[in-house]
């Protein structure tokens, strides 16, 4: 029993010294990659955006300089290089530019459809050095460097058509100016985020950016000496109205363009710019002719041809002619509408617009047959047909082509319908001779 207890004490002896050997080759093994406590890495040289307050910052990362060239396939001394970096970003603490630098160097987001590019070093290394800056100065309160280094950024993914990206900055810019209470800070930035949000086509959130733009713009910009900037705050959010209404118009949701169009109209005018201000009217014309609102068209195409005019605009005239010649129409002005068609016509063929002319033409044939007069609606619509082969092969069009057979052969009938009736109740012989000879008969 002795020597058995003898036994136990020995090996729980071992096993302590044992264990007592191992903790401390790990302690030492520790000792050698973190720093003891209460000693913080140095560096030899400040860190880019360090301040004289704060002269030691994390452990010098890699530089660009220190690395070989790179090659296409962005492994090898690239790869290491973003590994150190990180590395010695989470080390200084940095956990939130860790985050974001790797989500920056691993998008999947490739250009143009083909592969993406790998950054180049100099590339990783701003991005580093402004993510730090960022991180760094907002612990210290410095918010003018957090503004930079942000908007650094966002101009960056900007340049690499980064859209999603760009606006993540700038959202973080916006959070800054609002806080700081600069309003023209507040306006580029709106601006910016506004234009990406426009460009990705999610026009309702670029809306809602563009119309914050503005009614900051409307306060900060009241001097005479501002019209230009406030001009282009209008325009921008014009130029958003103006697409939502095309989308609108396209889907035949012609009360929801109309109240878009007009909203850009009301910007245009805002801004001055009389261009904008006649395509605006001309789409509402359209827009209330197609909803059979000819009363409510007619203000905004009289105003839209009076403007064509005054400029010399041609070709918006014409169209403009054409879009009241169909309002009169509805509104049972004959006679107005032949004007304008007429005058329509008169447009196109001094510019010597084949489409716009057998438009025209097709639209006063049926008119002069709607009046009876067969004889003129004939001629109209005999000239549209010759006009309307070379349109059709402009456009590879055939329906054209067959419509307007069919409207030249009812025309034809039309006209001779009169002659026809008479052969058919006063001179039944005649009509036989007719059907057999296929002439006229001549008269006695």
């Amino acid at each position: 029993m002795t020597q058995q207890r003898h036994e136990r004490d020995a090996r729980s002896s071992a096993a302590t010294t044992g264990s007592s050997a191992v903790a401390s080759s790990r302690r030492a093994s520790a000792a050698n990659v973190v720093p003891a406590t209460g000693k913080k890495p140095t560096r030899s040289k400040p860190m880019r955006g360090a301040t004289e307050a704060d002269p030691h910052g994390p452990p010098s990362p890699p530089r660009a300089s220190d690395v070989p060239a790179v090659d296409a396939g962005g492994g090898g001394p690239q790869l290491k290089l973003k590994e150190d970096i990180c590395v010695q970003m989470l080390m200084g603490g940095f956990v939130q530019s860790y985050v974001d630098l790797f989500y920056l160097t691993h998008r999947r987001e490739p250009r143009d459809g083909g592969a993406s590019e790998p950054l180049a070093p100099a590339e990783i290394e701003f991005l580093r050095d402004q993510l730090v800056t960022a991180e760094h100065c907002k612990r210290r309160g410095d918010v003018g460097d957090v503004l930079g280094a942000y908007d650094s950024l966002a101009t960056y993914c900007a340049e690499k058509n980064d859209l999603k990206t760009m606006i993540f900055f700038y959202d973080k810019c916006l959070e800054i100016a609002r806080v700081v209470k600069d309003p023209l800070c507040e306006m580029r930035v709106l601006s910016k985020i506004g234009g990406g949000y426009h460009a990705l086509q999610e026009l309702q959130q670029a809306r809602e950016y563009h119309e914050q733009h503005v009614a900051i713009a409307q306060i900060a910009y009241e001097h005479e000496d501002d019209a230009i900037l406030r001009s282009e705050a209008f325009m921008q959010l014009a130029r958003v109205y103006w697409d939502l209404a095309m989308r609108h118009e396209a889907q035949r949701q012609f009360e929801d363009a109309i109240d878009l169009y007009k909203k850009h109209l009301d910007c245009a005018s805002k801004a001055g710019e009389l261009d904008a201000v006649g395509d605006a009217q001309i789409r509402i014309g359209m827009c209330y002719n197609w909803l059979g609102q000819a009363s409510n068209a007619l203000p905004f195409l009289d105003a839209y041809v009076a403007s064509c005019r005054k400029t010399g605009n041609v070709e918006g005239e014409g169209k403009a002619c054409a879009e009241l010649a169909t309002a009169h129409e509805t509104l049972g002005n004959k006679q107005l509408s032949i004007e304008f068609l007429n005058h329509y016509v008169a447009i196109a063929s001094k510019a010597d617009n084949l489409i716009s002319q057998a438009d025209a033409c097709r639209r006063l044939g049926h008119i002069y047959t709607a009046s009876q007069d067969f004889a003129r609606a004939r001629e109209m619509h005999e000239k549209n047909y010759e006009l309307t082969p070379a349109v059709a092969a402009g456009t590879q069009d055939s329906t054209a082509m067959n419509c307007s057979r069919i409207n030249v052969g009812a025309s034809r009938a039309n006209d001779r319908l009169t002659l026809f009736l008479t052969l058919v109740k006063d001179d039944f012989r005649g009509l036989l001779e007719w059907k057999n000879s296929r002439t006229l008969p001549t008269a006695d």
